[in-house]
């Protein structure tokens, strides 16, 4: 069992789908009647047209996003009532987001085989701490090579796994487009609720930490701690103490420029975070408080 792999694992855009049947029930549906709604057999003219829904759907089942008990579908969370339907689908992502990195179902990160989502988690973490301003996703094969000497560490040399990183990735807000560039800018709104609800305000390194607890791939996160861990000691450019990568200082300078973030400076707290720009670290973007208008 793993994710990456969309033939046999399922497609981010059939678990919406799923989902958000299920969550316009207000009881539990059967098995049968889901897949019907999802992949109507009338509508299905190829031999076994529905077994993406069905793959998808027993993988999500594992995870945790759906329940089964004797045929019938539920689901263990629902969204808050009237949710409009961009809500809906952050919903969606959210949850998917928060199940697949869970502790659960990442009990091996460095599994290959029976992973759960571990896959998912490693690709994710690895991905994120990448120089932003020089990251393909259409050229991870390489750079993965280049940054681990140990072969079976190496989870992207093939197009399967790629292609499956390139479409969660997009999905769970990590980029921009399926093979789009880098950018957690969603993944991190998404989260913030959890993080910092709205009218709050912490201190910034606070705030950097709470988030890698919720998204534990980004910086300080435990699954990107562990992924770096075991790369090539020169692989990647060292952060300066309260450094941020470029990919997370993206996703907050996109976030204070929508004023959904507002990033402060205080001389009263001693700690701060730097965000890290196309040439190194912006000592004009260095911050000691977060707020959340």
């Amino acid at each position: 069992m793993t994710v990456l792999n969309l033939t046999s694992d399922g497609l981010p855009g059939v678990l919406l789908v799923l989902h958000h049947t299920v969550l316009a029930t207000s009881k539990p549906i059967t098995r049968a009647d889901l897949l019907e709604a999802v992949a109507p057999s009338a509508a299905l003219k190829e031999a076994d047209a529905g077994k993406m829904a069905r793959v998808t759907l027993n993988r999500w089942i594992e995870l945790g996003l759906f329940q089964e008990k004797d045929g019938d579908i539920t689901v263990t969370t629902r969204p808050p009532k009237k949710s409009a339907r961009h809500e809906l689908v952050a919903f969606t992502r959210r949850e998917a987001c928060r199940l697949s990195m869970s502790d659960e179902n990442t009990p091996d990160l460095w599994a290959i085989g029976s992973a759960k989502s571990a896959d998912l988690s490693r690709a994710l973490a690895w991905l994120l701490a990448q120089d932003v301003f020089e990251t393909r996703l259409s050229a991870l094969e390489a750079l993965e090579a280049q940054q681990f000497s140990n072969d079976e560490l190496r989870l992207l040399q093939n197009d399967t796994r790629q292609n499956g990183l390139r479409h969660w990735a997009d999905f769970l807000g990590f980029s921009r487009g399926i093979g789009g560039d880098i950018d957690p800018t969603v993944a991190v709104r998404d989260a913030l609720q959890e993080v910092l609800p709205a009218g709050q305000d912490m201190q910034a390194v606070d705030f950097i930490d709470r988030l890698a607890e919720v998204l534990p791939v980004l910086d300080r996160g435990r699954w990107q701690k562990a992924v770096l861990q075991k790369i090539n000691a020169d692989a990647l450019a060292p952060l300066a103490p309260g450094q941020l990568s470029t990919a997370l200082s993206r996703a907050l300078l996109a976030l204070r420029a929508g004023g959904e973030l507002l990033l402060q400076n205080r001389a009263d707290v001693g700690s701060s975070i730097t965000l890290t720009g196309f040439s190194g670290p912006r000592r004009d973007m260095t911050f000691q408080w977060i707020t959340r208008p």
